[in-house]
């Protein structure tokens, strides 16, 4: 199992990264300054690229794996296909259309190879259950001519950027109307600490290293509960996130009283329970891993499509440790 886990760990690419600055989480208004200099710190972002093109032709076919609950089993090479996806509870959702489930050879993946047949998402790419279906025809598009882009220095371009010259815009809006229609189940709690469970970087997710603790450090970090059965796709899978103590307090004060005033407020655009209003997407109970990352890509420029621009008022002037604490308040709440 140890030799599935390291290897499962190169399933996606996608990177992003970020710098710490410091902030006031004293009571009252959060008042944030003029806008500073932003860059990205790599701990927001783990990447570790695989060595070569293509990590999986020397995947296991024969060994069955089996997770909680499901009354199937699939192996290794089975949960690396990225053309037709492992559905470990086929039950739980309405049939998918085709390019969901089944991409084409050779360069074309399905959708639910990394956004999961019920859309649950994991926290390195985005959870589309119950997302708006304009607003994902909408990020497709983005992708596509390069509007949306990822904050990493490094790597600016997602698979998605490729994936997304692929599929027609008949398949992305029947794609889109598929996980329009789902709805998501928060998998993550978060926990407030002046410490993490020592980890490292396996493909672009951290893991344990079972080695004690070190020190948060400003940081937020956000693991699997068990990470061979990430890896494995399930979507029953829980994840754990730290962040430094006081961050749910601070971020709950941002999001309801805005970083600029009332008018840059979250629910302002998002609705009173951040359940989305018309295009607007949903954002509760979302991976705060992710939301992070959309933080620091908006306020870097790099997601800069035309959809963006009501964010920019939101993230300006905001510190690495105010868009630490909005990702984890949101990320606490429930997505219904």
């Amino acid at each position: 199992m140890r030799r599935l886990a390291l290897t499962l760990g190169l399933t996606c690419v996608a990177t992003l990264r970020a710098t710490a600055q410091s902030a006031s989480t004293e009571g009252g208004p959060v008042r944030l300054g003029a806008t500073s200099a932003f860059s990205a710190p790599a701990w927001a972002f783990p990447t570790a690229l695989p060595a070569a093109p293509d990590p999986f032709p020397t995947a296991d076919s024969t060994h069955q794996h089996r997770i909680p609950g499901a009354g199937r089993s699939f192996t290794q090479k089975q949960a690396f296909n990225r053309h037709a996806p492992i559905d470990w509870f086929p039950g739980s959702h309405p049939a998918a259309p085709r390019p969901v489930m089944l991409g084409r050879r050779p360069d074309a993946w399905a959708c639910a190879f990394c956004h999961l047949p019920d859309g649950a998402g994991r926290p390195e790419n985005a959870v589309l259950a119950g997302l708006p279906a304009e607003y994902i025809v909408r990020q497709v598009r983005a992708f596509r001519d390069e509007t949306r882009r990822s904050a990493n220095p490094v790597a600016p371009l997602t698979s998605m950027h490729r994936l997304a010259k692929l599929y027609t815009d008949g398949e992305v809006a029947e794609a889109a109307a598929y996980f329009a229609r789902l709805q998501l189940t928060r998998r993550n709690r978060i926990v407030e600490s002046d410490s993490v469970p020592r980890h490292h970087v396996a493909g672009v997710i951290y893991t344990r290293d079972g080695t004690g603790q070190e020190p948060i450090d400003g940081r937020l970090i956000e693991m699997p509960d068990d990470f061979e059965r990430h890896e494995l796709h399930d979507p029953t899978v829980r994840y754990t996130t730290w962040v430094p103590k006081g961050s749910l307090a601070l971020g709950r004060r941002i999001v309801t009283q805005g970083p600029a005033g009332i008018a840059t407020a979250c629910a302002t655009c998002h609705g009173p329970s951040l359940l989305g209003v018309g295009p607007v997407p949903p954002i509760a109970g979302r991976s705060p891993q992710y939301l992070l990352r959309q933080l620091i890509s908006f306020r870097t420029g790099a997601r800069a499509d035309s959809a963006s621009t009501p964010m920019l008022a939101v993230v300006r002037g905001m510190t690495l440790q105010h868009m630490v604490a909005a990702a984890a308040y949101v990320g606490s709440l429930e997505p219904r």
